[in-house]
């Protein structure tokens, strides 16, 4: 079974616990025919590739926008999407990506239709079936969707990169507290070789402006640590881009020919810009290994203005 079998049964139910989530991932037995591989969703590639399938699931529909998790509402661990269509420009006209719950009534109703827009359903490794519309105007795209019945989100990428602050906003920065006890695993995020290496517990309370992980059996802090301000809790990407900024390492390529945007796999967007770059494709970005380096992601079909967008949020400039 697929992973498009798992969104519609999610879709069915609206919402559920973590523990449901999970034994549907077993008993539609996904991943039994090799089709989902932890080099195309782990969170950090490198580090994360034997994560548990469900958890692999879980951060691709979020990456999506099929699915909500944790979003406690209700007490529910999860939520599916209200269906959408993101519209963005390509090259070569516009592109309408479908996403949120799905029902089969839905299904006809997309591809079903003709005359607006060119629908297309494809399979994606590791999520649900991409569906795709192309047209030469946004409003044969407007008119497929309205046929539908789903709501359409305009230039969502460049909507969804407006929205979110820049990076560097401490105002959605929590404060933390480093972690006692000898028996914390403690790692320093290199803006060099963009790892993880082992840290002193007085490197994280006298540094001038470092990442730290903590890691005790199931539990791990990720703190962003200065002697003079204290430390923070804040996202692990978050972390990573704040103190590659402030080497003012630029790690982002981007060609302008092919629209293709090129970043390290251990230094993956964070969620939501992320989120942003993959609507205007509908499909999870590619990852390339690298002999002696850490690999690279391709993200497909991204716009200059949404490239130039996420960067401005990151304090990245583009090369």
């Amino acid at each position: 079974m697929s992973a498009t079998a798992l969104l519609l049964w999610m879709s069915a139910r609206g919402e559920g616990s973590w523990e449901q989530f999970r034994a549907a991932v077993e008993e539609l037995h996904l991943g039994d025919n090799g089709e989902i591989s932890p080099d195309s969703s782990a969170d950090e590639i490198a580090e994360e590739a034997g994560l548990p399938l469900y958890h692999l699931l879980r951060l691709n529909l979020q990456r999506l926008g099929h699915a909500e998790f944790n979003a406690g509402a209700g007490g529910c661990d999860w939520k599916t999407a209200p269906p959408c269509m993101a519209i963005s420009e390509r090259r070569d006209g516009w592109l309408g990506v479908v996403a949120g719950a799905r029902s089969p009534a839905l299904l006809g109703r997309l591809l079903g239709q003709e005359g607006h827009a060119r629908a297309l359903s494809e399979p994606c490794a590791g999520a649900p079936d991409v569906i795709r519309f192309f047209a030469s105007s946004p409003s044969g795209l407007v008119a497929s969707a309205t046929n539908a019945g789903i709501h359409v989100q305009q230039n969502a990428a460049t909507s969804m990169l407006l929205s979110l602050p820049v990076i560097g906003d401490r105002s959605v920065w929590r404060r933390g507290d480093i972690p006692v006890g000898t028996e914390w695993r403690i790692e320093r995020f290199s803006p060099e070789t963009l790892g993880w290496r082992p840290a002193l517990r007085t490197e994280a309370q006298e540094c001038e402006f470092g990442l730290f992980r903590f890691t005790l059996r199931h539990r791990r802090h990720v703190l962003l640590c200065s002697r003079s301000r204290g430390a923070f809790e804040v996202p692990v990407q978050v972390g990573k881009y704040l103190v590659v900024r402030r080497r003012h390492r630029r790690l982002w390529r981007y060609d302008g020919d092919e629209w293709r945007l090129t970043v390290p796999a251990t230094c993956r967007p964070p969620f939501l810009v992320e989120r942003a770059l993959l609507s205007c494709s509908g499909v999870l970005p590619s990852y390339e290994r690298q002999e002696g380096n850490a690999g690279l992601l391709h993200y497909v079909d991204v716009p200059p203005s949404a490239a130039q967008l996420a960067c401005a949020v990151l304090g990245q400039e583009l090369r």
